[in-house]
């Protein structure tokens, strides 16, 4: 079996990653993603089957850097206050980049849960799992002051309080959530969980 090359896989995506945004998916052809690589459109086929593979492929390649960042974030040697409001930072900063990445961001979203509609319910579990294992570090630390059998409900609490400034670009109409304003609702959860 002839072995690809990880290097053009990558331009294919990054080329396909401009032209969904600029363009959609509808308006968007395997040859015009080709003709962006500058390769043939029969190479293209023998990494990609369809748009839909690259629609897929671009996603899992976003996932995976939201899973780099979360490891380095997590195993920094900041505080866990520190940890909390860098991870969601660095969430929210992720979304806005994809939602206002070209004028095409619902279309995109709609064919990502089109594609794969687990994708949106698995996101919020790893961020669940992520902003409590920052929680429980901060309990072990002594720096929150979070009794274990109300963690769960903290959580909860605590993640539809931010749900607000992380929409879903499935429509063309949606407001724009403001940093300064997550960071103050980070902030006062923190200053309500940290030890006086």
């Amino acid at each position: 079996m002839q072995r690809l090359d990880e290097a053009k896989r990558e331009a294919i995506l990054q080329a396909a990653k401009q032209r969904l945004s600029q363009y959609g998916v509808r308006k968007t052809t395997m040859n015009e993603i080709a003709q962006d690589v500058g390769i043939a459109v029969g190479t293209l086929y023998l990494y990609f089957k369809n748009k839909n593979e690259i629609l897929i492929a671009v996603t899992e390649a976003y996932t995976r850097q939201h899973l780099m960042d979360t490891e380095a974030i997590l195993h920094s040697p900041i505080s866990a206050p520190e940890k909390l409001k860098r991870y969601l930072l660095n969430r929210f900063r992720a979304v806005q980049d994809s939602r206002l990445s070209g004028s095409h961001a619902a279309e995109l979203a709609r064919a990502v849960i089109r594609l794969k509609p687990e994708l949106q319910r698995e996101e919020g579990k790893v961020v669940k799992n992520n902003v409590s294992i920052i929680l429980k570090e901060g309990i072990k630390a002594n720096v929150f002051q979070i009794d274990n059998l109300e963690l769960e409900i903290d959580l909860e609490v605590f993640l539809y309080s931010i749900g607000y400034f992380f929409p879903m670009p499935t429509t063309e109409k949606y407001y724009e959530p403001e940093e300064e304003k997550l960071c103050m609702v980070i902030d006062w959860f923190i200053q309500k969980w940290c030890v006086q």
